[in-house]
This record gives structure tokens, sequence and C-alpha cells, in this order.
């Protein structure tokens, strides 16, 4: 298949001298992984599409680089095989008159292949559905990430830019960490979701002091990884051939924090169930809190579509402001959080290191593959128990804290309880 769409591309071509056995080699690569990608896409994205930035910078790290992408995708374009859709940034809203307007990043250039190219790959027997298996997934070469501090404009949060990498001890460490992880799990069949590695990603980078102590969550490659769907499908998920289970931290920074603060864990099975408010209200006034320096004096956008996508009306008057007192009557450790030194960063990277340390103590003590959603572990049904004993000894280890844990399962598919707490140790 690849090879045809190779030959339609060099029939439109008009080249005075045919490529060097070098570039003719490094050509077929990336008319073979932009392929790849583009079908498995098409199989694994409601809307098809698959994206990428076009700047040079965001191919360093790439088994294409941009010299070889760019025209190639160019060509695959002018001969019908994808469609482009150019990426661009979004005008932030304009409040002050006369003031000089400002943008941000929205969509990366996306790109999509065109019936012609389904047709090709349906002649040659890569059926719809069947992409993965005839283009391997390729585990990344670089998996630790370094960013730049996030900013803000006019509300609008942008992350921080990608910063070149200067390893240390700490950090190569970590990096064999995460490659042995990706080895590991990638030897596992995922039916339903697609894994193609992790990477580390670390953020305020520059800042005086970083060490590899801030963020550090694994995020999955790729635009399609099993990460990016949604909760409800992912319990659809087989990994090798048996169901699974999603094993999530209830609360997780709160609980983090309630460790590093030395207070002891609230006795009820919902942290976010207090003063009568619907939990969805009061999570989101806590996770806006803590992902910034202060106290909010207004409901951020965030929050307030955290609220809506939990199908909750807030209630009218309720403020911010109102609801800081209750908050504070059950969480007293947040009540110098403005003055804080621990921040959302060193919360995430203290999570993340539990669920790393997981996931590494599965494998290597247990040869169990275990695969990660930022705050929660995704397993076989059967290693269930196993893996949440795990997981809680883990938290423990680092927050002297037993955190609750919640099971989520495809109900039609399971027998147990799937509404189960832990915080029992033992």
């Amino acid at each position: 298949m690849v090879a045809d769409i190779i030959n339609i591309i060099e029939q439109s071509e008009q080249r005075h001298r045919a490529r060097k056995a070098k570039d003719k080699a490094a050509f077929r690569l990336a008319v073979g992984l932009i392929t790849g990608d583009l079908l498995i896409a098409m199989e694994v994205k409601e809307n098809g599409w698959s994206y990428h930035p076009l700047s040079s910078g965001t191919f360093g790290d790439r088994p294409v680089g941009y010299r070889t992408f760019k025209p190639t995708v160019d060509k695959m374009e002018a001969v019908g095989l994808i469609s482009i859709s150019k990426g661009r940034n979004a005008q932030a809203p304009q409040f002050d008159e006369g003031a000089a307007p400002s943008y941000h990043p929205s969509l990366a250039t996306r790109f999509r292949p065109t019936q012609v190219m389904v047709s090709i790959a349906d002649q040659a027997g890569v059926h719809h559905g069947s992409a993965r298996k005839h283009f391997p997934q390729q585990l990344p070469n670089n998996v630790i990430e370094v960013r730049g501090k996030s900013t803000s404009v006019r509300g609008m949060k942008t992350k921080g830019k990608k910063l070149k990498l200067a390893h240390t001890e700490k950090s190569r460490a970590m990096e064999t960490d995460v490659k042995s992880l990706n080895k590991c799990v990638a030897g596992f069949e995922l039916e339903g979701g697609s894994f193609s590695g992790y990477r580390r990603l670390f953020s305020n980078g520059d800042i005086d002091g970083f060490d590899f102590q801030w963020g550090g969550r694994l995020y999955g490659v790729g635009d399609y990884s099993y990460q990016n769907i949604k909760k409800t499908e992912r319990q659809k998920m087989n990994l090798g051939s048996e169901e699974v289970v999603e094993i999530d931290i209830n609360a997780s920074y709160l609980t983090i924090l309630h460790g590093i603060e030395g207070y002891p864990l609230p006795n009820r099975d919902d942290l976010y169930s207090i003063g009568g408010y619907d939990r969805a209200i009061v999570k989101a006034w806590i996770t806006a809190t803590i992902g910034h320096h202060g106290f909010h004096t207004r409901w951020p956008k965030n929050a307030i579509q955290e609220i809506k996508d939990a199908g909750i009306d807030k209630p009218t008057g309720l403020t911010m402001e109102s609801l800081q007192p209750v908050i504070l009557d059950h969480f007293p450790m947040l009540a110098d959080w403005p003055s804080q030194k621990v921040t959302c960063a060193d919360l995430m990277f203290t999570e993340s290191e539990i669920i790393i340390g997981t996931m590494l103590e599965l494998m290597h003590s247990h040869c169990i593959p275990c695969f990660s959603v930022h705050d929660s572990i995704i397993v076989r049904k059967s290693d269930q128990r196993i893996a949440m004993d795990t997981l809680k000894d883990q938290f423990f280890r680092r927050t002297n804290i037993e955190p609750q844990l919640k099971v989520h399962y495809l109900p039609t598919r399971q027998t147990i309880a799937g509404d189960l707490r832990i915080t029992e140790r033992g």
C-alpha cells in the first residue's frame, strides 16, 4: 500500500534527478509513518483528524524531521491523498479600548486521509479497523520533556514553551524508568484503546531551583492515546483479551495536601460531600483554588464549565467568596493557601511519583501490566486487588495518609460492587 502511494507521488513530481539512496529511504519512512498515523486516527478519532504543529522546533524528537515531513505532506495533499486544515492562533477577548490585540495558540495544523487514500488502503487489504495491526506503534526515544511556566492572558491559559532538556543524574534515572514502563506495557495488546508510549512532562523549567520536581505526569504519546477517550469508553477496553478496571484516587491533590500539612483525612466516603452543597460545586471550588496562587473573588470560567459538565445548576448568589468559609471550616489546611510554599506543581509531582511507583512495582514484582490516567491506573480485572494494595502502599509511603480508592468498570460485565472505596490498610 505504501509503495502504491509513493508511486502516485513520484509520478506527479517533476524532478531533474532521482533521490539519493539515503533521501529515498527517509522519504519512504515518512510516507509509511504518516499514512499509518492518519489511518489509525480515522479508526479511533470521532472526526478522523490527526494533528501536528508545523513549526520546525516541534520535530526535534520525531522519527521524521521537518525537512522531510513538510514537503511530503504537501505532495500528498497535492495528489489528493490527504486533506490539510492549517493551524491558527485565536485572538483573546478585547476589553481595553485602544489596547493592542493579543493572541494565544488555538488549533494545530490538522490532517485527514481522503477517500482516495482510504480506497487504496482497502484494496491493499488494510481494511478499516486493522490499521494498528499493519502499523505497529513506535515508542518515543525522548521520554522526558520540560516546559516553562504557563502564562495567562486575559483569562486564557497557555502552557509554557518546550525547553531544551539538560539531563542530570536524577532525570536519567527517571528516563530509564519511563522507557522500561513503555517497553513492558507495549508488549500487551490493549483492545479499544491506543498506546504508543509515555512521556513524562515537567513544568516550571525556567524557574530558579528547577530540579525535575514540578509536574512530572505521564502523558500518552499521540492524539489518540487511550488517555484521551472518555472514562466510560476506557471501561470497555480489554487488556490481553481480559476485562479491565480503572482505579482512581478520590480527591488526589486534596488528600496529598492533608498528608503534607499533617492533617488526618476526614472519615467520610466522599471528601467533597460537605456543607450540604453538591460535590461538583465543592470540587470545582477546590480545584480552581489549588490551581491558582490565591483565593478567587469570582468563579473562573473553567470552574463554571466543570459545574455545568456535571449537570448541576449553581445556586444563584453562591460566590467563591461566600463558599470559602464553609470550605475552610472542613479543610483548614487551605486557609493559608495564598502564602503556601506548596503549589499545584508540587502536588502533581507527588501524585506522579505515587502512580509511577505503583506501575513499576506491579511490573517488577508481579509482572502485572498497568496503564495510568494521571490520578488513576488501569489494570486487568484479575489484578484489581493487588493493584489496589500496591497503590495504597505507594501513597502511604509518600504522604503518611491512607487514600480512598474508587473502582470504575463496565457494570454489565462485572459482578463485584463498583462503588468500592478502600480506606483501611492491609
